[in-house]
């Protein structure tokens, strides 16, 4: 900012130039790249929209296999009479199983056989003492070497994702996901026991591709992984709300796209995690790549911009100069004018300013002598004030030497009003002072009329520090008094009251008088002198008055501030004074 503020007016133009080329350039840039990222993040986002669909439709179409084909088998008369025939301790002839293996176990072996994505059904007799026939029928010791039979079996249950070694010089089989059913009869009870498995890492390879960032899971409803390879802590997984919706998500810190689903049929829930750290690489190099070319056409823009201001403010300069030698104290100094267009028209503007300053410093050297003449005048009227409060005060000590003391006291008022309408002052005064020189008026208009004027006043004391405009109640007063009081001619009572409004902050002053009061026309055309929208006649005797002082607040305080009249004939008038309040009181007056 040094630099810039020394630097060439040309130069300052120049770097204002390419700052405001260079900010929509790299508006422009952000923009640009942005637009890119949301678009490359959309395309991910229906990527896994259409991998979820796919894991879904395949889930349950896994489901809907087992599930029929465990129908097949619970719907096979000769299976369920052998296996109750078992529960119940018959004794079967050799050829009679020889005949159930060769036509009914090898019938639901081809059921098997015909559906390659089925890697085992196996039926488990509730009986240990029995023919097993491979790879169908089995006694029910070979539950044991099943993980899911360690606990209670629960009928339609699916058990996902473990390893089997079913015979003990097999090699273990991984991955496999089995559903379970209980085999009932009437009248015998449970018979057996139903296992449909297929392999998950055959059927759903998608759960096992190994990846760091990018893998999909099958999850319990408490964020447990229940079949796929995580590569990340899975308490970070618990963290991520459960939503259909895809979304971004900071893993590790890595943003990736998740997307999940629920699956009903193995009652869990598929989530697919793709890293988006390519897509983002792959962004940045792009957005390098632009950069570097926006800056290389913003640099040869810097140059092409700092040599055209250089040659349009080549006249400029010349009339700076003759600016700069009337500066230091040439008085005759001249510019030159040369060239066209706006230059020139400057060059001849600041030629003109220089004749009219010229002409102010002869013009300021009257006004010093003018000056000089107006405080001696000032003066002057001050020793005549000084002299008229002196005579008052003579007065005032004659009439008291006589005991004429409602003389002496009418002498005092009168002083006190002179004095306080003579001062000069130059800011608002308080409440106070107002107050106190209105009751001076109306002492002193008391000696006019037969009758009495009492004046109420009822204004909290802190509202006494209030500032207003010197003079402004007293216009106020005196129409109260002339068509209130003198209307009347008998005793009557001018109240003054004073309000805070909280809510607004502003003070409201109400005068109300208890004379003849107006009539609607009379108070329309009031109203409308008072705000200006009709002039005032003297005639009229209250509207010249009231207009000044709503004035007069409004210069003061602002337009939302001013004077506001009600009145009812026969009644009464209230002239309502609103003005800002202020809270504290200042030390100096």
């Amino acid at each position: 900012m040094k630099w810039f503020r020394r630097a060439k007016l040309s130069r300052q133009l120049s770097v204002i130039n390419c700052f405001f080329v260079l900010i929509p350039t790299l508006l422009l840039w952000g923009s640009m790249m942005s637009s890119v990222q949301r678009t490359a993040i959309r395309t991910r986002e229906q990527e896994a929209g259409v991998r979820r669909t796919q894991m879904v439709t395949e889930a349950e179409r896994i489901a809907e296999l087992c599930n029929l084909s465990t129908q097949v088998f619970l719907n096979t008369p000769a299976l369920m009479n052998h296996l109750t025939a078992l529960k119940q301790g018959k004794e079967i002839e050799s050829l009679e199983l020889l005949e159930f293996y060769r036509e009914d176990i090898a019938s639901l072996e081809k059921i098997i056989i015909s559906n390659p994505e089925l890697y085992q059904i196996r039926v488990y007799s509730s009986e240990d003492d029995i023919y097993e026939m491979l790879p169908i029928l089995y006694s029910a010791g070979r539950l044991e070497r099943m993980p899911w039979a360690q606990e209670e079996i629960v009928s339609g249950t699916w058990h996902l994702d473990y390893t089997e070694q079913f015979f003990s010089d097999s090699q273990p089989t991984e991955h496999v996901t089995s559903l379970i059913t209980n085999i009932s009869v009437p009248s015998v009870g449970n018979v057996g026991v139903l296992e449909v498995s297929v392999r998950l890492d055959e059927v759903m390879p998608e759960l096992y591709e190994e990846s760091d960032y990018s893998f999909s899971l099958l999850l319990s409803d408490d964020a447990e992984v229940l079949a796929g390879i995580c590569p990340v802590d899975s308490a970070l997984l618990a963290q991520i709300p459960y939503t259909e919706e895809i979304g971004l998500y900071n893993v590790d810190g890595h943003r990736v796209l998740i997307a999940q689903s629920d699956l009903r049929v193995f009652n869990c829930r598929y989530m697919h995690v793709m890293d988006l750290s390519d897509l983002e690489e792959n962004i940045l190099g792009e957005a390098v790549l632009l950069l570097v070319l926006l800056l290389i056409a913003f640099l040869l823009m810097v140059i092409m911009i700092s040599r055209l201001t250089k040659q349009m403010l080549r006249g400029f300069y010349g009339a700076f100069d003759g600016m700069r030698a009337f500066a230091n104290g040439d008085i005759d100094a001249t510019v030159d004018i040369s060239g066209e267009g706006e230059v020139a028209l400057f060059a001849k503007e600041l030629g003109a300013l220089l004749d009219k300053i010229r002409q102010l410093m002869r013009d300021n050297l009257e006004q010093e002598r003018l000056t000089q003449s107006m405080e001696i005048r000032a003066l002057h009227n001050q020793i005549n004030a000084h002299f008229i409060y002196n005579v008052l005060e003579a007065i005032k000590m004659m009439a008291e030497i006589d005991e004429e003391y409602e003389i002496a006291d009418a002498v005092t008022s009168l002083g006190k009003l002179l004095r306080y309408s003579m001062k000069w002052e130059k800011r608002n005064v308080m409440l106070r002072r107002e107050i106190e020189y209105i009751e001076n008026y109306i002492a002193l208009m008391n000696l006019r009329f037969d009758h009495c004027i009492s004046l109420e006043v009822d204004v909290p004391e802190e509202l006494m520090i209030q500032r207003i405009p010197k003079i402004s109640l007293q216009p106020v007063v005196e129409n109260a008094v002339i068509h209130g009081a003198a209307f009347l001619e008998a005793d009557t009572t001018i109240s003054l009251q004073g309000r805070i409004d909280s809510e607004r902050s502003q003070v409201l002053i109400m005068i109300t008088d208890e004379g003849g009061g107006m009539d609607e026309e009379a108070l329309s055309r009031l109203r409308r002198q008072i705000s200006g929208e009709e002039p005032a006649h003297s005639s009229s005797g209250n509207g010249i008055g009231l207009h000044n002082v709503h004035s007069r607040i409004r210069r003061s305080f602002g337009e939302e501030y001013g004077l506001e009249v009600d009145s009812r004939l026969h009644v009464g008038t209230t002239v309502t004074i609103t003005l800002p309040y202020q809270m504290r009181e200042e030390k100096t007056e």
